[in-house]
């Protein structure tokens, strides 16, 4: 029996993330790279049909996805994914958990709902209401996070009320919604990425932040150590990814003395340090939980 057809969705080719599921996918019989951008999207005689100009139409009984679409793609590229989930086409993220993720304030609301830790936040578009915001918040300094974003871009903190009401104004100017954060001490300086590969937390890393910068993440120049999970955050981890209903899910969580904090997850986490630390191995595993879903 052929392997099925996998395809990587990402209009990001240049990744790591996506560079590496194309290697491992190709090591496994080939796979297809596209740019949902390029994959054309119809109704046929009353049947839901998808196709790419240069290799034809996608068979939902023989296709496979691994969608990398992030908090910052397209609604094209999320209506790709709908659509092709609606034929039949197993994915390895839904497009309902995909949307759900978009915008930070109510994917935190979804995990509180559901029973699990979050950050205080508010989120507001008038800066006169800054001082009360505050008030609920614990008192200055306050985190500023974009609705959408990733990589630690669009994350600012705010000394006082005259420095967040500068950067609200001119946001708000900008037409960007902006959510507001209790600042945690312990999250400004480190925090915990875990990978839930299939329900299962299966890599965990310590993020540390570099000397004079409040925020963790590598691309912002922090550095990520091996980690063997607590079973809490473990089962933390695994009950965050359930809530959106995702196959693959990076889960970035911090300890506090009131227990652990979910602070975001990501539908498409990137996955350098994980490999750099454990071995290229994540990947390979990505791949095979995806191809596996074709006969599940």
């Amino acid at each position: 029996m052929p392997a099925p057809r996998l395809l990587v969705l990402s209009r990001n080719p240049d990744a790591h993330g996506v560079r590496r599921l194309v290697e491992a996918g190709q090591a496994r019989g080939g796979d297809e790279l596209v740019d949902p951008h390029a994959l054309r999207l119809g109704l046929q005689h009353g049947k839901l049909a998808a196709w790419i100009d240069e290799t034809g139409p996608i068979d939902p009984a023989s296709t496979v996805v691994i969608p990398r679409i992030g908090s910052t793609s397209t609604e094209y590229s999320l209506a790709v994914l709908e659509h092709l989930e609606t034929m039949g086409v197993p994915t390895l993220n839904p497009a309902a958990g995909v949307a759900r993720l978009r915008n930070k304030f109510n994917m935190l609301g979804y995990l509180a709902q559901a029973g699990l830790g979050v950050p205080d936040s508010a989120m507001l578009r008038s800066p006169a209401d800054l001082s009360a915001v505050a008030d609920r918040l614990d008192g200055w300094p306050l985190v500023l996070k974009f609705i959408r974003g990733s990589q630690g871009l669009g994350v600012m903190l705010a000394a006082d009320e005259l420095a967040a009401s500068s950067i609200l104004e001119a946001l708000n100017f900008a037409q960007y919604d902006v959510l507001l954060q209790r600042y945690y001490a312990d999250a400004a300086t480190t925090d915990i990425r875990v990978l839930v590969l299939g329900g299962r937390a299966r890599w965990a890393v310590r993020r540390v932040a570099a000397a004079g910068r409040f925020r963790s993440n590598i691309h912002r120049g922090g550095r990520a150590e091996p980690l063997d999970i607590p079973a809490e955050l473990r089962e933390t981890a695994e009950r965050a990814a359930a809530v959106f209903g995702l196959g693959l899910a990076g889960v970035d969580l911090t300890q506090t003395a009131d227990g652990p904090l979910v602070l975001e997850v990501n539908s498409s986490p990137g996955f350098e340090q994980p490999e750099a630390l454990y071995g290229p191995v994540v990947a390979d595993a990505i791949v095979d939980y995806t191809l596996s879903l074709s006969r599940s």
